[in-house]
């Protein structure tokens, strides 16, 4: 959610941000709202203190006058409650429309309807190269017997699948392997230094959050903003929704809360199962374990101080880097345009991987990994604040991004990592975590 405050006084920058976004809102109107609603609260103020005035002034009266002023208080109290529940509605509808409208997009953020106008900041790594047609993961899931969707299908639906044999220990290599590098300052500080950012090297609180979340909370974390309920699962019997990531019940952590300055940042890498419907993908990717309703995930968050938090998502994209090449899996990170980015984003990056078993062989990249800059958005309805040195509390500001999608690392391991007799080297960078496995064969 923006600041009120702002928007009065920027309308023409929420204008602009809305046309970015290839969104209709009626700015205008909001503002028209938002002062009819400061009108009645200082209505209801008033009233109120007219009413206090008279309940102190009753005691020492008698008579006549003591009942006139009786009487004129009762009339006020009810003009009280009627002026409040004219308020009560007016708010509603303010809130309504303030939940209407998404981030403003940073000035360097490109202007465009789609993921087609997205900007390709840089490649990195060379692609894998083979002396074979490479075949894609689905292939090599079904061979191998380390992914079965057929018999998920049958038990689950479309969009569901197996791991089995190796599958479930390259998963949980992946898991460890984050969690190690996250949890060690040594290695952020090495990051930082290739990077040549000036954050600090303060570890990430490994967490294995919630995965269903309450309606309200989800809300003020913008998931359930005009264009995202269709892909959420809600249960209506526990009125709870199922997270679409870790990021979800991570960043709601510390709703209605006042962290301390020093504190900041304050980093959580989150590992969790995560549930979407894939509601507007129809037809796409419906082989496979691309896009599911059900997969897992490892998800950073950071609470950040608003003087830092560019640079601290600047650091979540080294972060992602630094664990890719370490996979040795090439990439090209993207500037995600306006018409293309998250509703409660201002900033955001993606990483594209080259899945080279793509396009029957010719190969294409993919999108794996994403981070988001939120500004104030997500804090401000969530109430999460920090108190400075002087004592005064600001909102903090959020960042989220992807250690690794899990799903998608397998997929880009399977694709890039095989050979041509059909089995699969295991990157050297897991294989102490898989008990010194060299391969994966049948």
């Amino acid at each position: 959610m923006l600041d009120i405050k702002f928007i009065r006084e920027n309308p023409d920058t929420i204008k602009d941000a809305l046309r970015k976004r290839n969104m209709v809102f009626d700015v205008g109107y909001l503002i028209e709202v938002d002062e009819k609603r400061r009108g009645k609260i200082q209505e209801v103020e008033e009233m109120r203190k007219e009413h206090n005035e008279m309940s102190g002034r009753i005691p020492m009266l008698a008579g006549d006058e003591k009942e006139y002023l009786i009487e004129r208080s009762k009339e006020l109290k009810i003009k009280i409650g009627d002026a409040n529940f004219e308020l009560k509605a007016i708010e509603e509808e303010f809130t309504a429309l303030m939940y209407k409208i998404p981030n403003v997009p940073d000035p360097d953020v490109p202007v465009g309807k789609d993921d087609t106008e997205n900007k390709i900041l840089r490649e990195v790594g060379d692609k894998s190269q083979f002396n074979f047609i490479p075949k894609d993961n689905i292939a090599l899931g079904e061979e191998l017997d380390l992914i079965d969707t057929e018999r998920a299908a049958k038990v689950s639906g479309s969009r569901f699948g197996y791991l089995k044999h190796e599958a479930p220990l390259l998963e949980f290599a992946l898991v460890q392997m984050v969690f190690s590098r996250l949890f060690n300052e040594e290695w952020l500080k090495e990051v930082i230094k290739k990077f040549n950012l000036s954050v600090p090297s303060k570890p990430f609180i490994p967490l294995v959050p919630p995965v269903m979340i309450r309606p309200e909370v989800f809300r003020a974390m913008g998931k359930l903003d005009p264009g995202q309920e269709e892909e959420r699962y809600f249960l209506p019997k526990d009125n709870l929704y199922l997270i679409g990531s870790g990021e979800h019940t991570t960043g709601a952590m510390h709703i209605n809360e006042v962290l301390a300055e020093e504190k900041l940042p304050h980093r959580h890498i989150a590992f969790s199962t995560c549930f979407r419907r894939e509601a507007g993908s129809y037809g796409k990717d419906t082989r496979g374990i691309l896009r599911v309703h059900q997969f897992d995930k490892l998800e950073m968050f950071s609470f950040a101080h608003p003087d830092h938090s560019k640079t601290e998502h600047e650091f979540f994209l080294a972060v992602q880097e630094s664990l890719m090449q370490e996979l040795k899996l090439a990439y090209r990170v993207m500037l995600i345009c306006a018409g293309d980015m998250v509703w409660t984003d201002a900033k955001q990056f993606d990483i594209e991987t080259w899945l080279p078993g793509q396009n029957n062989g010719k190969g294409e990249y993919r999108e794996t990994h994403s981070t988001s800059h939120t500004r104030d958005f997500q804090a401000r309805r969530l109430n999460a604040k920090f108190r400075d040195k002087e004592g005064d509390a600001h909102f903090m500001h959020t960042i989220n991004g992807t250690a690794f999608a899990i799903g998608r690392m397998l997929i880009a391991i399977l694709e890039n990592y095989q050979q041509e007799d059909g089995s699969i080297r295991v990157p050297d960078v897991l294989q102490p975590y898989m008990g010194g496995m060299k391969e994966i064969r049948r």
